[in-house]
């Protein structure tokens, strides 16, 4: 049976010259244990929706990762420690920021559910390939 996390935190848009206040709704399910989703809701109406691979922000909970559309990187400077997360499309970007340890928590959560190696436990890739793919 699946099981869904979800947790909504509250963002910084970075890139802005205004405070707007945002927040990122996470979903998580274990019977799709390799991405992670969210919604980012501000201004009273939704922004966008990103799906992305669990890992990037497992590692960039302590180190930069990812490339392209998405990158997630800490930063530890300061008296309050954060999680960015830049998103790109090509032709527009933006960069949010959370709280280290509302990022902490969730990731502590997403690896309960489905610790780190035996997501093939949970989705059979193989198994969606064959579909997927003739022959």
């Amino acid at each position: 049976m699946a099981t869904t996390e979800q947790r909504v935190l509250p963002l910084r848009l970075e890139t802005s010259p205004v405070s707007l206040p945002v927040h990122g709704a996470f979903t998580y399910r274990s019977d799709r244990p390799y991405e992670v989703a969210v919604d980012l809701q501000g201004g009273g109406a939704h922004l966008a929706r990103w799906v992305f691979a669990r890992d990037l922000l497992l590692d960039g909970e302590t180190c930069a990762t990812g490339e392209g559309d998405i990158q997630v990187w800490p930063r530890w400077k300061g008296t309050e420690p954060r999680v960015f997360l830049a998103f790109s499309n090509g032709g527009k970007s933006c960069v949010f920021s959370a709280r280290a340890k509302d990022v902490r928590g969730l990731c502590r959560r997403l690896t309960q559910l489905v610790p780190r190696g035996l997501e093939h436990r949970h989705y059979d890739l193989d198994a969606e390939l064959d579909a997927l793919l003739p022959g």
